[in-house]
């Protein structure tokens, strides 16, 4: 780390010789687009739309987005900061920075502590108070410490800020593919990383252009995903992953679930031997007490007889008969889908579950 006690004019400018100009002119932009965001929003959320200055979707304003969030807005995937070492202190260019001012501005400060603000930023203890994260592939850097500064010297034309800078890696434009999609009346443009994680565009008029320059390209929704209904649906609920700032779809996890309910739903299509007593039918006891009754109503009455007469004969035939029945309704020999027995078991299900929360539990449930 460079020594943060030495003058301003010994402390090194950030090295940005080696990015492309294509990407210096996206990193500007973006930090101009920021500033230019901040400006509107000076008297409210009002003058911009959506989220775009940090409205929640409760309908809460809580200022601008800090830096970020709102580059993870534009770019899907942006990863949160881990614990590391700083590069050092360096001397940033003022417009490659995304910073955030809400509560005061230049207008704000009196001459006197206007001039000791200068003072400390031109002193070799402005950058203790910082802490600005590099993202060298797209050549801007986000303040998370020290925001305000940024809006305050790009208002006053002052073109370099002393700031301790950490790196902070985004992933290869060919780990992204952009992918549009529509669903009757709506359209969104998805962001696939490492063809596994997704995440929505929220500003298409501003991100597609910036990953475009990033290198990014677009792609045809392959087979191999899941159908993208499914991906509608589970964009409402969307879940953290790895290390991203914002959730996402996990693509693959979502796929595992639809194939196991896919091949719960086959499960449940198979036929299963059941007897007429296990499926549901309402009045099932009803008949076959009445059966039981006229069976052995009859055994005893050809027991009775000893089967001679006519009496012994019907007793025989209504034995045989109400005997048959009983054994039908007993013994399984329909095929019947498994959704009916399925569909009893969970209704069986509900109804313990009824009693353990009214506090009648069953003897064999308890133990």
């Amino acid at each position: 780390m460079e020594n943060e006690q030495t003058e301003p004019s010994s402390i090194p400018l950030l090295d940005l010789a080696a990015i492309p100009r294509d990407i210096m002119l996206l990193g500007k932009r973006l930090a101009d687009t920021k500033y230019q965001i901040d400006m509107l929003g000076k008297k409210g959320w009002g003058e911009l739309t959506a989220n775009l200055h940090g409205l929640e979707a409760s309908g809460e304003w809580n200022g601008p987005d800090d830096a970020l969030t709102f580059f993870s807005k534009i770019f899907p995937f942006a990863i949160l900061p881990s614990e590391t070492e700083p590069l050092g202190v360096f001397q940033v260019p003022t417009e490659r920075v995304i910073g955030r001012s809400w509560r005061w501005w230049p207008e704000h400060l009196s001459g006197n502590s206007e001039e000791k603000l200068r003072e400390h930023l031109a002193s070799p203890a402005a950058a203790e108070s910082t802490s600005w994260y590099f993202i060298s592939a797209l050549a801007l850097l986000l303040a998370v410490q020290g925001q305000s500064r940024v809006n305050y010297c790009r208002m006053r034309h002052i073109p370099l800020i002393a700031a301790r800078v950490t790196y902070l890696s985004y992933p290869p434009a060919d780990r992204l593919k952009i992918y549009h999609m529509n669903k009757g009346k709506i359209r969104q443009s998805w962001v696939v990383l490492n063809d596994r994680y997704l995440q929505a565009i929220q500003w298409p008029r501003i991100t597609l252009p910036a990953l475009s320059t990033y290198g990014v390209h677009s792609a045809t929704w392959p087979h191999t995903f899941p159908a993208p209904d499914s991906v509608f649906e589970a964009l409402y609920d969307p879940q953290p992953a790895e290390d991203f700032v914002a959730p996402c779809v996990d693509l693959q996890a979502l796929q595992e679930k639809l194939e196991a309910e896919k091949q719960a739903q086959l499960q449940a299509a198979r036929p299963v031997k059941m007897a007429l007593s296990d499926m549901d039918i309402v009045n099932i006891w009803p008949v076959s007490m009445t059966l039981m009754f006229f069976f052995l109503l009859s055994l005893v009455a050809a027991g009775v007889t000893a089967g001679s007469g006519g009496l012994g004969l019907v007793s025989l035939v209504i034995c045989g008969m109400s005997g048959s029945l009983l054994l039908f309704l007993a013994a399984p020999v329909f095929l019947v889908s498994q959704r009916l027995r399925s569909r009893r078991r969970e209704e069986d299900e509900e109804g313990v579950n009824e009693e353990i929360k009214s506090g009648e539990v069953p003897p064999s449930v308890r133990s």
